[in-house]
């Protein structure tokens, strides 16, 4: 388990993503590697570095980060070391102010420049037919991390078709790495830790407050579910690995923070009131059950990557 899984574990890490518009771009079959240096940083995360054992000595090639965001393009840069077999990379969002965020990150990594970059940052969104993205590319590595979350905050109902619509960019004999987060229950089940019950709590609350500010919830899709609408799309699943979650004290209040941000928005000051209370009350159980908790850490549920082939 780690840190970022924690962290992204109620979410929000992942956005949807890319429609033609391109703020800065190379050709994307360039077989050289980045002319400008990559800032090396300091970088753990027991996902991704699972997903660089499941390649191996298997060439990254194109490599299209489907639904981006600073923690996957960080990684990204990590893999842009010389010898490198990523050939060139494209990073996707439908949010404007993510877009900037990642260009500006990406800038100051070394992986955009005016000149010798094989890196491109694109803005759109995959469920948009009118313009058509990523349009006669394909790639030969595809991440989708925490992007099936996200949907029903850009593309409300799309779930179901986002396999088929990605993996018409996906090479014959290509792989595609799908991170995600099981679900949270409403309540915790036989052999859960009955404390990490307020994790479910919190999460009832927060997703309360996004409604009641008029926003749309990010939905969580579990593993078994993506391994079948893998398949729906002809991909071959050639393995699925679970990481469970360890929620400290302060990435339960990151999610209580998300319920504050909402209260401005809510249809009347007593209700918001109300809200805030409740809030407040969840953030002292939080500090109350993690202090007792193993390690400062409640565990429930967990992450997954889901790794697949188009076969050739």
């Amino acid at each position: 388990m780690t840190i970022a899984a924690a962290t992204t574990a109620f979410c929000l890490s992942g956005l949807f993503l890319c429609n033609g518009l391109r703020l800065n771009f190379s050709s994307i079959a360039r077989p050289t590697m980045a002319l400008t240096p990559i800032k090396k940083i300091a970088f753990s995360d027991t996902l991704f570095e699972h997903i660089e054992e499941i390649q191996g000595d298997r060439p990254w090639g194109r490599l299209l980060d489907a639904g981006t965001g600073l923690h996957s393009l960080r990684w990204i840069s990590t893999l842009l070391h010389e010898g490198s077999t990523v050939t060139s990379w494209s990073a996707v969002t439908a949010d404007e102010g993510m877009r900037k965020s990642v260009q500006s990150e990406a800038r100051g990594l070394g992986m955009l420049s005016d000149e010798g970059s094989i890196g491109t940052v694109l803005i759109g969104n995959w469920q948009d037919e009118m313009t058509v993205l990523c349009e006669d590319e394909l790639f030969d590595t595809i991440i989708v991390d925490y992007l099936v979350g996200s949907i029903d905050g850009f593309a409300p109902y799309y779930q179901d078709l986002i396999f088929p619509r990605i993996v018409r960019h996906l090479s014959p004999g290509g792989r595609i790495y799908v991170v995600g987060l099981q679900p949270i229950p409403d309540k915790v089940g036989n052999g859960d830790d009955p404390k990490a019950q307020l994790v479910c709590e919190v999460r009832k609350v927060r997703d309360a407050c996004i409604l009641l500010g008029g926003h749309r919830c990010y939905r969580e899709f579990p593993a078994d579910w993506i391994n079948r609408h893998l398949a729906r799309a002809e991909l071959e699943v050639i393995e699925t690995k679970k990481f469970p979650i360890l929620y400290s004290h302060s990435a339960i209040v990151r999610q209580i923070n998300v319920g504050r941000s909402k209260l401005s928005l809510f249809p009347n000051k007593e209700l918001a009131e109300s809200m805030r209370i409740t809030l407040d009350k969840l953030e002292t159980e939080s500090k109350e059950a993690t202090a007792s908790a193993e390690r400062g850490r409640l565990k429930l549920g967990f992450d997954y990557i889901v790794a697949a082939e188009l076969v050739a």
